[in-house]
């Protein structure tokens, strides 16, 4: 007489099968999870930079519609986000900008005539930094411009030198 006990063996696969598939599903969220992670670190700092980019603009095309020059900035002003730059970041993220002037210095004067009795425009380089922050991540930016400082009522010129990442 043979006796086949064979009763319960498929009962055991069926939990080694789902030992393994849990296994693995555990490792693949895990995985995931990470890598959502790292999407959302390298998404908010792309957002970041084009934060920081939109102050430095903003600070650019301020600097543009100045008057004169002399006496309207000096180093260490500082232009933020202000309401109005609110939507540059989503609904319910944090992020803000902060731009300064780093350097400002008089680099020439070009007058009407010969004699240099008359002032046509004074030329200045300005250094400034921008930085951009979008929930924890932060970049910054750094640009040297040139300005031609109008004395008449002309539009101030701006030309950049170099405009760069810093972190």
């Amino acid at each position: 007489m043979r006796i086949n006990n064979d009763r319960g063996s498929a009962l055991v696969m069926v939990m080694m099968f789902t030992l393994i598939l849990t296994i693995l599903g555990t490792a693949m969220l895990g995985v995931a999870i990470n890598e959502y992670m790292m999407e959302k670190a390298h998404r908010n700092s792309v957002k970041a930079y084009y934060l920081a980019e939109a102050g430095m603009e903003k600070a650019i095309y301020e600097i543009t519609d100045l008057e004169s020059i002399e006496g309207s900035i000096d180093i260490g002003d500082i232009w933020e986000m202000e309401s109005e730059d609110e939507d540059l970041v989503d609904s319910g993220i944090a992020g803000n900008f902060t731009v300064t002037v780093d350097d400002i210095s008089l680099t020439g004067t070009v007058y009407v005539d010969e004699l240099e009795t008359e002032v046509y425009k004074y030329i200045y380089e300005i250094i400034l930094t921008a930085e951009g922050q979008v929930d924890g991540a932060a970049k910054r930016l750094e640009a040297k411009i040139e300005v031609e400082d109008y004395v008449e009522d002309i539009e101030n010129k701006v030309h950049v030198i170099y405009w760069k990442q810093t972190s």
